[in-house]
């Protein structure tokens, strides 16, 4: 909890410059002469449509589909934050082309806005998470404003069916092991405890299944540095450093 409240006061204090004008972004918008001077390549990424990047004598241009790949800058845990939240990821390599022209920066981050919330429902139905990715904030604290997705099929952020069957699998097992005791008990009673174990297990078991089936989905979870795919939806205009 200490960590979130002092990454929720950085973040805030970023936020609060957001009125301000972006100087950065605004110089670079109509340069004087932004000719094209090659097209440039980022390494290729299994969710990527196109990976091409446009350098000009004044700025670096990836083009969008480009995916871009970011980490957690800390644990997230969907059950602890709520709607207009942020959150901070890292491009703690930066981002550079294949032919070896950095765009951004060491220690970059990339900044998104918490747009809705679903709490996990009944019947297993994990927590989505919506995320709006609004600004790439540099080492030195200039910003630049991203238009981006979560790539991939879903573009929120939501645990999947393994760590659902896990649920199930611990609930069966928990409830199961009840059942198998309480069986066996009732066995030995009556004079046959093979017969109560196997009574106890299957009884047991069922309960467990059924339980987990039907009890709620879970938080959406993620550790620091667990990656996260991001997909351009508009080209990314970045000054030369």
């Amino acid at each position: 909890m200490l960590k979130k409240t002092l990454g929720t006061m950085v973040l805030a204090a970023f936020i609060s410059t957001f009125n301000a004008p972006l100087a950065l972004a605004q110089d670079f918008e109509n340069p004087p002469c932004d000719n094209e001077v090659s097209v440039e390549h980022l390494k290729d990424n299994k969710y990527s449509k196109i990976n091409l990047v446009k350098v000009t004598n004044f700025s670096n241009i990836v083009q969008k589909e480009n995916v871009i790949e970011i980490t957690f800058s800390q644990n997230f845990n969907s059950k602890y934050y709520k709607e207009g939240d942020f959150v901070q990821f890292d491009l703690l390599d930066g981002l550079s082309t294949v032919e070896g022209t950095c765009i951004i920066p060491k220690g970059s981050s990339l900044i998104a806005k918490i747009v809705k919330i679903q709490k996990p429902r009944w019947f297993s139905r994990n927590a989505i998470v919506c995320i709006n990715f609004t600004h790439i904030l540099f080492p030195d604290g200039k910003n630049i404003p991203i238009t981006a997705k979560i790539a991939g099929k879903k573009d929120y952020l939501q645990l999947g069916g393994k760590d659902t069957a896990k649920k199930i699998a611990a609930y069966t097992l928990s409830i199961g092991g009840f059942g198998t005791g309480l069986g066996a008990a009732i066995g030995v009673a009556g004079g046959n405890v093979i017969t109560g174990v196997i009574i106890g297990g299957s009884v047991g078991g069922g309960v467990g299944l059924l339980t987990g089936i039907i009890s709620p989905g879970l938080h959406y979870k993620a550790k620091k540095g667990q990656k996260l795919p991001v997909e351009l939806q508009e080209n990314l205009k970045v000054p030369k450093l």
